[in-house]
């Protein structure tokens, strides 16, 4: 029997280039003797509706995109009773989950991964009913990352975050906030928060280890002399170890805020839903082909 192979893109993904991708996988795959058709993310109400009337018709379902294009489908699946082998072909900004299981960053070479069949069981964060592929945040950096244009982000990449921040963040001030379970219940004074699936973040390993649950990590004010601080523990994978933030690991918790204004997140790289936050880990939720040599 043929594979089925359902094709889902962002068209806004890989500066524009992405439905060219997406014919060219389909011919390749058609070469291969296998069944292979295509959707698009006109919006993403549209792309939604559509995955659910279609997905459970596939075995197969390959993403054209970076990590916000991949929660879109895993959003999806969360609330799915079919279970797809998913497929990544890059062509995000950032490129996270596939930096992370060092999925090939080039459409070949990434649809050779998907043709060898290697799969990886993968866990995901949820949120207020969407998933969490790679990370959340709320904070200064999300508000100031929400003001970035889809466009500026396509055409000049990571640099007009840089750019935002350095005329924003001086602005931006510690908020309170509450974390809190069954077992535990923490109230701090939040300037910055990350919530991470994996020990990678930006393309680049943060903690040394990846532990089961998803990884915390917040900043309760910003101390422009300790900066440099601040990098060198992210850049060396040593982040814990920096005793200017508070850490831990957590399955379940519920964030809210005591603020007087709204506080946003930003989840994959897009915006996410304001606090209050209720967040879950799933792990091993789906297969994902990755390389053999993971």
């Amino acid at each position: 029997m043929k594979r089925k192979n359902l094709i889902f893109y962002n068209r806004h993904s890989g500066n524009g280039k992405a439905e060219e991708v997406a014919n060219w996988v389909i011919q390749e795959l058609k070469n291969h003797g296998q069944i292979a058709e295509k959707t698009l993310a006109i919006n993403a109400v549209a792309a939604k509706q559509e995955l659910k009337e279609r997905i459970n018709k596939f075995e197969r379902l390959i993403c054209i995109g970076g990590d916000g294009t991949l929660n879109l489908v895993l959003t999806v699946l969360l609330k799915s009773q079919v279970q797809p082998t998913i497929g990544l072909i890059p062509a995000g900004t950032v490129n996270n989950f596939a930096r992370k299981w060092k999925i090939p960053l080039e459409p070949k070479p990434a649809l050779e991964n998907i043709l060898n069949g290697n799969q990886q069981a993968i866990d995901i964060g949820e949120c207020n009913g969407q998933a969490i592929v790679s990370s959340l945040i709320f904070g200064s950096l999300a508000e100031v990352s929400n003001q970035v244009r889809q466009r500026d982000k396509q055409r000049y990449g990571l640099k007009i975050y840089i750019w935002q921040a350095f005329k924003k963040l001086p602005q931006q001030k510690s908020q309170p906030i509450e974390f809190f379970n069954n077992e535990f219940s923490l109230q701090a004074k939040v300037w910055f928060c990350l919530l991470s699936t994996s020990n990678y973040i930006g393309g680049r390993k943060y903690l040394k280890k990846d532990d089961d649950g998803l990884h915390l990590t917040m900043l309760n004010n910003l101390k422009l002399n300790k900066l440099f601080n601040y990098s060198y523990f992210a850049l060396t994978g040593n982040l814990r170890r920096s005793t200017t933030l508070t850490s831990f690991d957590i399955k379940k918790i519920i964030i809210r805020s005591f603020a007087n204004e709204r506080i946003s997140t930003r989840i994959d790289g897009d915006p996410g839903p304001f606090l209050p936050l209720s967040i879950s880990w799933h792990p091993h939720f789906i297969n994902c082909y990755v390389p053999s040599t993971i």
